[in-house]
């Protein structure tokens, strides 16, 4: 019985193999899967296999609902190959302060698209407030509320663009990516 035991524990205690893929978006976030259907298409090529042979391939089998119908495992597997091959000849993208250009300029771009739009509606309420013959007591308080607040939130704006510059600069990352 207890050599029941002991050999029971040890079969549990085999490491179940499985392969993991990983994957890191435009924001920097490393998500994980075990179904290599589940890796978006435009990840693929930079999908790394945890756990895996190396002689062994990840095979997808994919299912539109529509005009292609499925593809076959043969086909999913000719496509990874080809997607193995084509990221092992590409150049690795720049990375700075663990985030790659395109994040940088994508958090830069919405960065200054806030701040010009805060821009914008503070210009719009102060040409509102240049005419106030046709306006309530109610209404003229209420924008003066207003332009308040878009100058705070015009200022928290500017100071977070300041501070995203300094982290930029901090990283290295060339003014060129902040366009």
């Amino acid at each position: 019985m207890k050599t029941l035991l002991v050999f029971s524990l040890l079969l549990f205690a085999v490491p179940a193999f499985a392969v993991t893929y990983e994957w890191t978006d435009e924001r920097g976030t490393v998500n994980f899967t075990e179904d290599l259907g589940n890796v978006p298409k435009k990840y693929r090529k930079r999908v790394k296999i945890l756990g895996a042979e190396e002689d062994s391939q990840p095979r997808v089998i994919e299912t539109d609902n529509g005009e292609k119908g499925k593809t076959t495992a043969e086909e999913g597997q000719s496509k990874v190959r080809e997607d193995v091959a084509g990221a092992e000849t590409k150049k690795k993208p720049a990375v700075y302060g663990g985030k790659n250009e395109a994040a940088w300029k994508a958090e830069y771009g919405k960065l200054s698209a806030d701040v010009k739009a805060a821009e914008e509606q503070l210009d719009q309420l102060n040409g509102r407030l240049g005419d106030t013959t046709r306006m309530s007591r109610a209404e003229y308080l209420s924008l003066q509320h207003t332009v308040k607040n878009t100058e705070s939130r015009l200022n928290d704006l500017r100071k977070k663009l300041d501070a995203f510059n300094a982290s930029a600069a901090k990283a290295g990352v060339p003014p060129n990516v902040m366009e």
